[in-house]
């Protein structure tokens, strides 16, 4: 018997196009895209703004329509519209989604135990009796005191926010928690406290990442493979450690070479940007898969 597993999420051509208002001609977001990712795997997303990783991450958590190509869960198929409540309520389940601004995403009304316990009664995670008893798990799981189950997301800072957001994810059992530029609008420790955090989720319970990030120390930290992106298509696929330290396509040297760090030259960085922009002509998405 093979103990080859199948892949958890298999993407395969995707394509989302917009139609800006005044435009004549469409704008391609993404542009035949494919990845795959294991149960308790994870994925990166890289690339600057308008390249599609936030299109692709959404057209995953099922906020985002795609014009063309497949995406299955667990062999299901996330591009056939859902037919019922509890239908449409089962498919949320199974991909959460943590976005940048966790006070934006955060109904400021309830209280973190309101929070958590209405996710947990949506999708049937828990009885009215057994609700107090998880929202302590899960405090305790993002490593949130008793005492901030009683405080509205006002009363918290940025990271506590996030780690609340993160805990109304985890709460419904996904297979799959999507983070968007999940940790770009906290300070440094507290990021590494968020992605230590991931990190123990993700061997605790075997959920899968999907990570959207411009910053490549993120990514080098919490994923296990990588995909470049530019202009919507894939430039260079691979292990994440191949990926950022030996990379193969013009775009991801150039994205490496952005990064600060000693002997830094930001001059040295605006040519190499300004020879790569005079090359485009000659660029192709896929001439650097592998």
């Amino acid at each position: 018997m093979s103990d080859v597993r199948s892949p958890l999420v298999v993407a395969h051509g995707l394509r989302r196009t917009f139609q800006p208002g005044g435009r004549r001609d469409p704008v391609v977001a993404v542009d035949d895209v494919s990845f795959e990712i294991e149960a308790g795997g994870s994925l990166g997303l890289v690339g600057e703004s308008g390249s599609g990783k936030s299109t692709i991450a959404r057209i995953l958590a099922g906020l985002e329509r795609a014009d063309a190509g497949s995406l299955t869960l667990g062999g299901a198929d996330r591009l056939v519209r859902s037919r019922g409540r509890q239908a449409r309520l089962e498919r949320a389940r199974q991909v959460q989604m943590v976005f940048q601004d966790p006070y934006g995403s955060l109904d400021r009304r309830l209280t973190v135990e309101q929070t958590l316990m209405h996710a947990m009664r949506l999708h049937g995670m828990a009885t009215r009796a057994e609700a107090p008893a998880r929202v302590a798990e899960l405090l305790d799981r993002v490593r949130l005191a008793a005492k901030h189950g009683t405080l509205k997301p006002h009363q918290l800072s940025g990271g506590q926010r996030q780690r609340v957001a993160i805990a109304r994810a985890i709460a419904v059992a996904p297979s799959v928690l999507v983070l968007d530029e999940a940790v770009s609008a906290l300070d440094v420790s507290v990021q590494a406290q968020i992605l230590e955090l991931l990190g123990e989720i993700r061997r605790d319970s075997g959920i899968a990442l999907l990570f959207v990030s411009h910053d490549l120390a993120v990514v080098d930290e919490v994923t296990d493979r990588t995909l470049v992106l530019f202009h919507g298509g894939v430039v260079e696929e691979g292990t994440t450690h191949d990926v950022l330290r030996a990379p193969q396509h013009a775009y991801t040297r150039l994205l490496v070479s952005s990064v600060a760090g000693p002997g830094w030259d930001p001059h040295e960085v605006i040519g190499r940007r300004s020879a790569f922009e005079r090359s485009r002509e000659t660029f192709r998405p896929d001439e650097a898969r592998g």
